[in-house]
């Protein structure tokens, strides 16, 4: 029967994760800017801006809610520029849980077991025309809740970006676009998200500038609207100092928090650090470019 009832409340979280608390592992991310301005990602990217570099990786560690669910994820990445309007990249994100003690029906203990969840994604962004970047990243999902309940399916993020100035750009995703996953007990759909958003940069004398993003987004499935918006100072293209926020319309499925992050960045890495006030999560990147 204690077997019984900790594998129910195991299920009981695997049915939240799949709504709502899976969602940092399976949107890839290794960057700390975008969770410091808010977790915007429709308009915010640097497929634009890569200058001379043809390969950058990156790794990233973030601790989700550490006064709540505690999730210690994990992010790599690496991206080559086959051509200069061809990117290709591979991402994964890992989260690792806390050690769950089993006992028998009659309380015998059984060992323990360690849930873990993985997405792993492949990743082509091409510009057909200088101003244009449309992106799609192919990506598998695999969760493990007890060495009896796991669950695998696929999913695809899309975007795309116009660069409508120097200084303004504008983009739409759709994000976590996929099969339902099912443990064995019940199906549930993915977090798939609709967004629209804007970002801009604005430079200040030869040293300065300032940067705004927001974004608005649905999440059909769980009825659930979102925004995010964002502001940073950048000094000498060297130190940013950003804040931001992000509002959901439902709490159980995703938290509303306020953000704040700082980065250094060099011709050839980044260096960055996002806290955000959903229950204590943190988060530190680094990024290398060649």
């Amino acid at each position: 029967m204690i077997k019984r009832v900790v594998i129910a409340v195991i299920l009981l979280s695997a049915a939240l994760g799949a709504a709502a608390q899976a969602v940092p592992f399976i949107t890839l991310r290794t960057s700390t800017d975008q969770l410091a301005m808010g977790g915007v990602s429709a308009a915010w990217g640097d497929e634009f801006n890569h200058g001379d570099n043809v390969f950058e990786a990156g790794i990233g560690k973030t601790f989700w809610q550490t006064s709540a669910i505690n999730y210690n994820l994990t992010n790599y990445s690496a991206r080559v520029w086959a051509i200069p309007s061809l990117a290709i990249g591979l991402k994964c994100t890992t989260n690792s849980m806390g050690a769950i003690d089993l006992y028998s029906e009659n309380g015998q203990p059984l060992g323990n077991f360690q849930p873990s969840e993985l997405c792993a994604g492949l990743e082509l962004t091409f510009m057909p025309i200088k101003s244009l970047s449309l992106g799609i990243t192919g990506k598998f999902i695999r969760s493990s809740l007890t060495d009896q309940n796991s669950a695998r399916t696929f999913a695809a993020d899309i975007m795309g970006r116009w660069k409508i100035s120097n200084y303004l750009t504008a983009g739409v995703a759709i994000e976590n676009l996929g099969k339902e996953i099912d443990y064995g007990y019940g199906a549930y759909p993915l977090p798939t998200t609709y967004k629209a958003g804007v970002f801009g940069s604005i430079p200040i004398k030869e040293k300065h500038a300032i940067e705004a993003a927001a974004d608005f987004g649905t999440m059909p499935a769980y009825s659930t609207i979102l925004a995010s918006i964002g502001a940073g100072y950048i000094y000498n293209r060297a130190l940013a100092l950003r804040l931001g926020a992000h509002i959901s319309t439902k709490g159980e499925i995703m938290p509303t928090y306020a953000s704040v992050g700082a980065a250094y960045m060099s011709e050839n890495f980044e260096l960055g650090g996002a806290y955000l006030s959903a229950a204590n999560s943190f988060s530190l990147s680094l990024k290398l470019k060649l």
